[in-house]
């Protein structure tokens, strides 16, 4: 008999037997089996790939979808081999399979009316076999990921995946976030080569249990265990399950594609859809009520007139960083602008809630002496105006609400525009609020201070839950009313920052790009 015809493949120049022949589909025409012994030893080509050898120029088709059986040498013993062959099993050789190319057709008398697999063929991913169509590429063996001993920079190198199903890769130094790099955020090392941080978004805790790594969402490491837990997990291999959670989190359609996008919005992986139906619900339910109990246990019997001059922060706020520089003086623009919104059942300002601290007590001196520290570095604040021995009130809610209304009283300017001065002018009800005091809920000097780190959380991730101010002064702690109006994104961002984070997103909001306060 004649010889098979044999063709070159033109990028790699080796020569094969044609076994196989589609001259319908200039994608896949041609499968060539290489007497070489390299890998693959069989493969389709598309027609202008291959250089027919021989002179031959014209084809007949060998491999036609209604499963006949191929003109070439292996179809004269096809009805004797495959006999001999499990039921159902393919008839050419099994190379292709994990090889990603075309799996051969079964000829009718391999196909048995109920066909089965063997015992033990895996049971995912076979309906490829005997159809014709391309057999799946198999993944390469899984990585054994460290999960114990030092993190290192060698360690954190690849593709991670955030709580919240935010996509994160590090390469060096260098840290991107869905695809976006972030410039002023990259990684911080020890002198000893282990890592510390991601610039002052998070600083690196330790191994979870489930192999990932654990970090705080704190821009500092002083008590950053009471900050937001984040923790990264390997990016997974694709499979069902995972390309299911990402969908639920956001990640399709054009979020899949984060820098392609032409619609302004959220990022994928920030809906908190993936959270089973209700769990929101029943979550605020919780906090709400541990808020308005922990301020029930611990707040003075009345509503007090606290004044802005009496007010420092207490640096239990914020994950311990104080107040942002530039959003104290967003606050104080939008007063100059808007008005003074005044107090009225649930409508105006946020209650504040403060707490007493008499003189001479360890909080009444640490909070004077850090804030003091803190203008002194900042020419930004407004100057101190309580005394050593003036009784002061440490801001657990509303810090940067009192220090605005210092701004005015002391007739401070914009740190961004100097010819914008705070001023009261005709602002009568900004006027009472400097001088007679803002009402406010005032805690007892020897609340802990764990409790006012978490009070102050929850006051900023609940600030949809208001109390109603009475027409008597009073407040009623233990009922919290949803305000469902519309809240900005940049609004709804501030109440969960530190004080460096919430600077930066200030300055992103209003467009500021020179400063002196810009890091990095």
């Amino acid at each position: 008999p004649p010889a098979p015809p044999a063709g070159k493949v033109l990028s790699s120049g080796r020569v094969g037997v044609i076994v196989q022949h589609d001259p319908d589909d200039d994608e896949l025409t041609y499968k060539l089996e290489f007497p070489d012994g390299e890998e693959p030893r069989a493969d389709w080509f598309a027609k202008a790939a291959v250089e027919i050898i021989g002179g031959i120029q014209h084809l007949s088709k060998t491999a036609p979808a209604n499963g006949e059986a191929p003109l070439s040498g292996p179809a004269a013993t096809l009805d004797q081999w495959a006999p001999t062959r499990p039921a159902g099993t393919p008839v050419e050789d099994e190379a292709f399979i994990c090889m990603g190319t075309r799996a051969p057709i079964c000829p009718p008398s391999a196909r048995p009316a109920a066909w089965a697999p063997p015992a033990g063929t895996p049971a995912e991913d076979e309906h490829f076999i005997c159809m014709g169509g391309m057999a799946p590429r198999c993944p390469p063996p899984a990585s054994r990921a460290a999960s114990s001993g030092p993190i290192t920079l060698e360690v954190l190198q690849g593709e991670w995946v955030g709580s919240g199903g935010v996509q994160i890769a590090i390469l060096g130094t260098d840290v991107a976030m869905n695809g976006l790099p972030l410039k002023q955020h990259k990684v911080q090392l020890r002198e000893d080569g282990t890592v510390s941080s991601i610039g002052t978004l998070w600083q690196l805790d330790k191994w979870a249990d489930n192999g990932g790594i654990e970090f705080r969402a704190s821009s500092t490491r002083d008590n950053m265990e009471c900050a937001r837990l984040e923790v990264w997990t390997r990016k997974g291999g694709g499979g069902a399950d995972w390309s299911e959670k990402m969908q639920l989190m956001g990640y399709g359609g054009s979020s899949a594609n984060p820098l392609g996008r032409g619609v302004e919005g959220c990022m994928p992986g920030t809906s908190g859809a993936e959270l089973p139906p209700g769990y929101a619900g029943s979550k605020d339910k919780e906090e709400v009520s541990l808020l308005s109990a922990l301020v029930a246990q611990w707040r003075e019997p009345t509503t007090c007139r606290v004044r802005s001059r009496q007010v420092v922060p207490d640096f239990t706020n914020r994950a311990q960083t104080g107040l942002g520089i530039e959003l104290l003086h967003f606050v104080a623009r939008s007063m100059a602008e808007k008005g003074f919104q005044k107090r009225s059942g649930t409508r105006g300002h946020d209650i504040p809630v403060v707490v007493r601290e008499p003189p001479g007590s360890a909080a009444h001196t640490e909070a004077l002496a850090v804030w003091r520290k803190r203008v002194a570095e900042e020419p930004g604040f407004p100057p101190v105006r309580a005394r050593d021995d003036d009784e002061v009130f440490t801001s657990l809610g509303n810090g940067h609400f009192f220090q605005a209304l210092n701004l005015f009283a002391t007739e401070g300017r914009n740190i961004n525009d100097d010819s914008v001065v705070y001023a009261i002018r005709n602002d009568h009800e900004l006027r009472e609020a400097i001088e007679g005091g803002v009402p406010s809920v005032v805690l007892k000097h020897d609340c802990p201070r764990p409790v006012r780190a978490k009070i102050a959380a929850l006051l900023n991730s609940k600030r949809e839950f208001q109390w109603t101010l009475n027409e008597d002064g009073s407040v009623d702690v233990s009922a919290m009313n949803e305000n469902a109006d519309y809240c900005s994104q940049f609004e709804w961002l501030s109440k969960g920052m530190d004080a460096v984070q919430v600077d930066c997103l200030v300055r992103t909001h209003l467009g500021i790009k020179d400063s002196k306060r810009i890091e990095g």
